[in-house]
């Protein structure tokens, strides 16, 4: 949420963030970016999301997908990743 805010208040959008904030995360080192570190967990969803889509004939997995609730919270980063 924080790393979403950040982008928002750097491209002057509309965010709860301030600067002030922003600098308060930045003198405990907080990362507002995360490096991709983790391949397998990426192509694991990829695979799970192909799975339903097979199963569904779709892609619209909701973001509370109780059935699998990591590929409705992947599929939902994905798509604010997308934007």
């Amino acid at each position: 949420k924080q790393r979403h805010e950040y982008k928002l208040l750097m491209e002057d959008k509309p965010s709860p963030m301030t600067i002030e904030r922003a600098e308060a995360l930045n003198d405990i080192g907080f990362e507002w970016v995360v490096k991709p570190d983790n391949d397998e967990a990426w192509q694991r969803r990829y695979d799970e999301l192909k799975q339903f889509r097979a199963r569904t004939g779709h892609c619209r997995v909701p973001k509370r997908f109780t059935e699998n609730e990591a590929l409705g919270r992947w599929v939902s980063t994905q798509r604010q990743e997308y934007k």
